[in-house]
C-alpha cells in the first residue's frame, strides 16, 4: 500500500513538473514570438529608412535621368578628378573674375582647388535623399543647392576658401587697375566682353543698391526662386555700371564712356536682360540675346540700332 501511494505521490509530483515546464516553455515560446514581431517590425522600419534613403524625388522624364548622381558623389568623395570630369556638362561658370571650368582639362586641373576637404568629407555621407528635384532644372544636392545635375553635373555652386580667397584677390587687383574715377564705391567686378566689330572692351562692375527703385525691384518674382542658376546671386535690385575702351585705348584711364544700368529679370527661367543708358545711348545684352550660340550687345544711338556680336574674356590678361 505504501509503495502505490509513493508511485501516486511521484506521478503526481512528475505531472506537476513537467505541467510547469510546458508552461515555461509557452511563456518562453510567446515571449520569443513578441520579440521576434518587433525584430521584424524594426527590421521593415529600417528597410523602408534605407529605402528611402536610395530614392531620388522627381520624374526623370522632366527632372533627367538620376543615373549619374551616384557616380558624380562617388567621383568627388574618393577625389577622381578625371572620373567626374567625364560627367560633367561645360562649361561651368565660376563668379566673375575667376574663370569658368571650359573643358574636362580645365576640371582635372582645378579639381582640388574647387572641392575641398571639407566638400570631399560631405560627399562621403551624401545619400539620395539629400538630392530634390527641381523639375527642368533637375536635381540639387542640400539646402544649399551645391550642385547641380541634369543628366550630367553643370552648376557648381559651393566655393571653397581656397578659391574664395582667390576670387578676392583678383577682383581687388582688378579694381586697383582701373582709373580713379571708377575706383569708389562698394563696385565689384562683374563680367568683361570684347567686341567682335571693333575689338573694344566693354566691362561692367557691379554693386548693391542704397536706395531703391521700383522699376529695378524684382526680389518678389517668382523668376528669384532659383538665383543659384547663376554665379552671381543676382535679385534684380543691384546697380551695374558698364565701361566702353574703343581700340587704342588704354584700359587704365578713364573709359571712353560709362553707362549706368540694372538688370532685368523674368520668367521661370530667370532670364536676365542687362539694360545700360546715358543720354540717348541704350545698351543692352543677356540671356535673350543669344543666336546659335553666340551673344549680341544691342546698341542704339540717335534712333538706329546695331548688333555687335560680343565674346567672354578677363580684364587682367590684358594688363599684363
Amino acid at each position: 500500500m505504501r509503495k502505490k501511494q509513493f508511485i501516486l505521490v511521484v506521478s503526481v509530483a512528475t505531472a506537476l513538473v513537467l505541467s510547469c515546464e510546458c508552461s515555461a516553455q509557452k511563456r518562453e515560446l510567446n515571449e520569443c514570438g513578441e520579440e521576434k514581431s518587433e525584430t521584424r517590425a524594426d527590421s521593415i522600419e529600417a528597410a523602408q529608412a534605407i529605402s528611402t534613403e536610395n530614392e531620388y524625388d522627381g520624374d526623370p522624364k522632366i527632372s533627367g535621368s538620376t543615373a549619374n548622381i551616384r557616380p558624380i558623389v562617388q567621383s568627388i568623395a574618393k577625389g577622381d578628378a578625371k572620373r567626374l570630369a567625364s560627367l560633367t556638362n561645360y562649361p561651368i561658370e565660376r563668379k566673375y573674375p575667376l574663370r569658368n571650368i571650359n573643358n574636362a582639362t580645365e576640371m582635372i586641373e582645378r579639381f582640388d582647388q574647387i572641392f575641398d576637404k571639407n566638400f570631399r568629407d560631405r560627399m562621403k555621407s551624401s545619400r539620395a535623399s539629400d538630392w530634390h528635384s527641381y523639375g527642368w532644372r533637375g536635381y540639387c544636392l542640400g539646402d544649399d543647392m551645391a550642385l547641380w545635375v541634369y543628366d550630367s553635373l553643370y552648376i557648381i555652386d559651393y566655393y571653397s576658401a581656397q578659391e574664395q580667397a582667390l576670387y578676392e584677390q583678383l577682383a581687388k587687383k582688378e579694381m586697383a587697375s582701373l582709373h580713379k574715377s571708377l575706383q569708389s564705391g562698394e563696385w565689384h567686378p562683374y563680367c568683361c566682353y570684347k567686341d567682335f566689330s571693333d575689338g573694344s572692351i566693354i566691362r561692367v562692375d557691379i554693386k548693391e543698391r542704397t536706395t531703391l527703385k521700383k522699376e529695378y525691384f524684382h526680389k518678389d518674382t517668382i523668376a528669384l526662386m532659383y538665383p543659384q542658376l547663376h554665379a552671381f546671386k543676382i535679385r534684380g535690385d543691384e546697380e551695374f555700371r558698364l565701361s566702353v575702351y574703343p581700340p587704342g585705348y588704354s584700359l587704365s584711364e578713364k573709359p571712353y564712356m560709362v553707362l549706368k544700368g540694372y538688370a532685368d529679370i523674368g520668367g521661370s527661367a530667370n532670364m536676365i536682360q542687362y539694360m545700360f543708358s546715358k543720354g540717348d545711348v541704350e545698351i543692352e545684352f543677356g540671356d535673350c540675346s543669344f543666336e546659335n550660340g553666340k551673344l549680341f550687345m544691342t546698341i542704339k544711338k540717335n534712333g538706329e540700332e546695331a548688333q555687335h556680336e560680343i565674346e567672354v574674356c578677363y580684364w587682367l590678361d590684358f594688363m599684363r
